[in-house]
């Protein structure tokens, strides 16, 4: 009897591992792309607010009227001392993001009808991805976010 000795095909071994290296090749950018997405909604958060400081801080100097940064729950707040049932904004705190207070609390946060602010002091903004801290400035009534 003769044996016809063909190699053309593949064992189901081999193709197992050859689905588990595709598998785990494409696995890969899709779990790094949720941790960029997180951080860039981090960032966008970071910036939004720190934008809104400086809104908060025009519209008290334009409007020569003080203005109050509020947070209450998972939000936070612009509103004039003129008319304080209005909110000139409002915007959603993301989840996993904590605001304590350091120096000065989140709704210390005052600047007074020259565009100073109130009082000076640092608040702790706690994400998942990292720490920040922002700073008010009293004297130019300077306001930032620094990571720390």
């Amino acid at each position: 009897m003769k044996y016809i000795n063909k190699e053309n095909g593949h064992t189901l071994i081999e193709m197992m591992i050859i689905l588990l290296i595709i598998t785990v090749t494409i696995s890969i950018p899709i779990l790094s792309f949720q941790s960029l997405q997180e951080k860039k909604s981090i960032d966008y958060f970071l910036n939004v607010l720190e934008e809104d400081l400086r809104y908060a801080q025009q519209q008290a100097y334009a409007n020569e009227e003080v203005i109050y940064f509020k947070a209450v729950k998972n939000h936070y707040y612009i509103r004039t001392s003129n008319n304080p049932n209005v909110s000139l904004k409002q915007r959603t705190i993301p989840e996993g993001v904590s605001i304590q207070k350091a120096t000065l609390g989140f709704n210390e946060i005052i600047f007074k009808n020259n565009g100073n602010a109130k009082k000076a002091g640092t608040v702790y903004i706690s994400t998942p991805i990292a720490d920040y801290k922002l700073v008010v400035l009293v004297g130019k009534g300077r306001v930032y976010i620094e990571k720390f």
